[in-house]
């Protein structure tokens, strides 16, 4: 087989959870080059697999939007609920063909969506305005005003990989009790993290009081699913792994 010129990556850090019945856009960000930008395909297909291995979409060409490959779908409401699909990107670029983007996906009854943005940090910590990634500023200040966007995004990510963690269906979710103040203590905590420029001791303090802003948000989280009771709420923990007898668990 070729190895191709150019690497590209695609930037989704977690398998795609399609919500059946309902109207929605499925992306591909693709990256590339010192900078890890987006790179827009010139043009694209998308195949989603069954897990029966039949097709829930055949190759349907893609739109570009936003450098983002994108694709809109309607997944029947008869269509079985769980995992074992796959969602499988063939994109081009500089009219070579990458075919090799394949991604895990779920069929879901309901996945809550992000419900953060910028407006939220700031009307927590007004002070975050003045710190956004990539020299802490905007175009005043030196900085290209990059944003909080990556860091609301990873919060979002991080609750669908605790959901996935969590050992249980997340197919079957039902409702996510707490989860506007855990996304955001958790977003929170992502663009402390992101920050350069404080002292040594404002960074702790500000790290100590994200940390336990999501302790409080996570006694509060909790999860229903269809198969429980309606007045029925599990606690958000994810499962515990225990180490075999005689070994340490670090």
């Amino acid at each position: 087989m070729a190895v191709l010129n150019d690497t590209y990556a695609l930037d989704r850090r977690v398998p795609y959870f399609l919500v059946r019945g309902i109207e929605q856009t499925i992306e591909a960000p693709v990256r590339h080059g010192s900078t890890g930008s987006l790179v827009t395909p010139d043009s694209g297909t998308v195949t989603i697999v069954k897990p029966d291995g039949t097709n829930l979409v055949s190759g349907a060409a893609v739109t570009v939007s936003s450098s983002t490959a994108q694709y809109t779908l309607t997944p029947d409401a008869s269509e079985t609920l769980g995992d074992g699909y796959e969602v499988r990107w063939t994109l081009v670029f500089s009219a070579v063909t990458y075919p090799a983007f394949r991604t895990a996906g779920y069929l879901a009854e309901y996945m809550p969506a992000n419900v953060i943005s910028a407006t939220d940090l700031y009307g927590k910590w007004p002070w975050l305005a003045a710190r956004i990634p990539q020299r802490q500023g905007g175009t005043d200040r030196g900085g290209d005003g990059t944003g909080w966007q990556r860091q609301i995004d990873d919060a979002y990510y991080a609750f669908l990989r605790r959901v996935l963690d969590d050992g249980r269906k997340p197919w079957l979710i039902r409702e996510v009790q707490g989860y506007y103040g855990w996304l955001l203590a958790k977003a929170l905590s992502n663009c402390v993290e992101a920050i350069e420029s404080l002292s040594g001791s404002v960074i702790e303090e500000r790290r100590r009081s994200a940390y336990f802003m999501l302790r409080a948000a996570e006694a509060n989280f909790k999860l229903q699913f269809s198969d429980d009771g309606p007045g029925y709420r599990r606690g958000g923990t994810p499962i515990t792994n225990l180490a075999p007898a005689g070994r340490p668990l670090w």
